[in-house]
């Protein structure tokens, strides 16, 4: 007969495993690149922020919790994104794609 204990671990293992199946259904990259601003904003929502930085226009989406987070950027050449990058916790980046942009501030 399976302990009480040995049952848990064998439960928690098992819930441990799905969760690592289902977080990486939603690592697919995403590459706007040349893309309009509107099929982000389709993803992500409004931005948080807008900048302009070197003629430039920036925009900044805040996603996740205060706990892991992930700050997106998205830079614009004209009307089309030039690039998609994410800073934070990379597996909340990777829900949204970040990760094809080049996600910053993470080291392997």
């Amino acid at each position: 007969m399976i302990s009480r204990q040995m049952r848990s671990l064998a439960i928690l293992a098992a819930l441990a495993l799905a969760g690592c199946t289902v977080a990486t259904l939603n690592l697919g990259a995403t590459d706007y690149k040349g893309k309009p601003l509107s099929d982000v904003t389709a993803k992500l929502g409004q931005p948080s922020a807008v900048q302009t930085i070197a003629g430039q226009k920036a925009y900044i989406w805040n996603v996740g919790n205060t706990l892991y987070a992930c700050q997106i950027r998205v830079v614009m050449a004209g009307d089309v994104v030039d690039t998609y990058e994410g800073s934070g916790d990379v597996n909340i980046c990777a829900q949204y794609g970040a990760l094809s942009g080049g996600l910053k501030g993470y080291r392997e």
